[in-house]
């Protein structure tokens, strides 16, 4: 295990390893952050981790919690990723999709 390592990340390879990665990025914000700045920005989001590990896509559910993310937290998720898997880690964020609206009709 390299130095910096989280322990759920040594096994290498996986199925889970990119949950894996994303969860101990999100425990060790939750050690860094206070738990409303924690609870407010960083909990809701949900993150998907490409096969290799190389890329991270954070999906936040607007655009001004987006800009703050980016300008806030951004750089921190890189280098906690970076420091976690050993490597680079590029982050992107994007717009988490919405659901599509259901049409209800009324009845003549």
């Amino acid at each position: 295990m390299s130095e910096g390592q989280h322990p759920n990340l040594a096994a290498g390879g996986g199925e889970g390893i990119g949950q894996s990665l994303w969860q101990a990025c999100v425990d060790l914000l939750a050690q860094e952050l206070s738990e409303q700045q924690f609870n407010t920005w960083i909990k809701p989001l949900v993150a998907t981790v490409a096969d290799d590990l190389s890329r991270v896509t954070i999906f936040v559910g607007n655009r001004f919690k987006l800009d703050w993310i980016r300008a806030q937290y951004a750089s921190r998720i890189g280098a906690i990723l970076e420091k976690l898997y050993g490597q680079s880690v590029v982050v992107e964020l994007a717009l988490a999709p919405r659901e599509a609206p259901v049409r209800t009709y009324a009845s003549p």
